[in-house]
C-alpha cells in the first residue's frame, strides 16, 4: 500500500481520531500540519468543485459570510486562513483524496 499524505491540525479532535485509526490499521502516512502546508492546490480546487461550501469547516467564523461565494473566492480565503478548510485530508500519490474522517475509511484501506 502506498504512503499517503495526512493533512491535519494537531489540536483537531477529528484529526486525532483519524491519526489513531491510521496507526491502529498500520497505514503508512506522512503527517503534515495543514496550517503550515496546505494540500496541493489541485486537491483544494477539486474539493471546492465537488463540495462547494461543504469543503469548509462549518464552525469557522467566516463560514456564514461565504455562503454565496464562488470557488475562486473560497480558494483565496482558504489560502489566507487554512483553518477554513475541512479536515483531515488524505492524499494518495496518484492525486486522489478524501476529506473528513468517517466509517468509509474502512473501505479506503480494504
Amino acid at each position: 500500500m502506498p504512503i499517503v499524505d495526512f493533512y491535519c491540525k494537531k489540536g483537531c479532535k477529528s484529526c486525532q481520531k483519524a491519526r489513531n485509526w491510521l496507526d491502529e490499521k498500520g497505514v503508512d502516512y506522512h503527517y503534515i500540519d495543514y496550517v503550515k502546508q496546505l494540500p496541493p492546490r489541485s486537491v483544494i480546487e477539486d474539493a471546492l468543485r465537488k463540495h462547494g461550501q461543504g469543503a469548509l469547516r462549518k464552525r469557522h467564523k467566516k463560514f456564514k459570510d461565504l455562503k454565496e461565494a464562488e470557488p475562486k473566492v473560497l480558494l483565496r480565503e482558504i489560502e489566507a486562513d487554512p483553518n477554513l478548510l475541512g479536515r483531515p485530508i488524505l492524499v494518495w500519490p496518484d492525486g486522489s483524496w478524501v476529506m473528513g474522517f468517517g466509517d468509509d475509511w474502512e473501505e479506503l484501506f480494504a
